[in-house]
């Protein structure tokens, strides 16, 4: 699958995903166990979400030149827009992780299913041009 501005967001969103998801755990488990010190997880995770500004800038900027770039696919549409508000929520309000979390999912999902079914339909228009030479006439 070629990477396109289309569905480089939901990339990056299931990238940032990971990263939040593997620094939670890895603070949790530092909360848990006293041989990594974090004393106090609630803070750590909050100055974790601080230090990530950067990224929710990174993010909105994709899912905005991708929302540009799909009004022809209603489903690329509410994906982008799905990113969108889980990066504006990330942003200003970084405590706040489980409904951000739930709308880059959707936004990584129907990213996926674009994609595969535009993959599908583009696969089809070649194999009908390829049997009827006649029609690229």
């Amino acid at each position: 699958m070629k990477i396109s501005l289309l569905k480089l967001p939901g990339f990056y969103d299931t990238l940032f995903m990971l990263f939040l998801l593997l620094s939670c755990a890895v603070l949790g488990i530092g909360h848990v166990l006293p041989v990594l010190h974090v004393t106090n997880f609630f803070s750590a995770r909050t100055a974790l979400f601080d230090h990530l500004t950067i990224f929710t800038w990174i993010g909105l900027g994709l899912h905005l030149i991708s929302y540009f770039r799909a009004f022809h696919i209603p489903a690329m549409l509410l994906a982008n827009i799905a990113g969108i508000g889980a990066f504006l929520i990330f942003w200003l309000l970084p405590s706040v992780a489980l409904l951000p979390l739930i709308l880059l999912a959707i936004a990584i999902l129907l990213t996926q299913k674009t994609a595969k079914r535009k993959a599908a339909l583009h696969h089809k228009h070649t194999h009908v041009q390829e049997q009827n030479p006649a029609s690229q006439e």
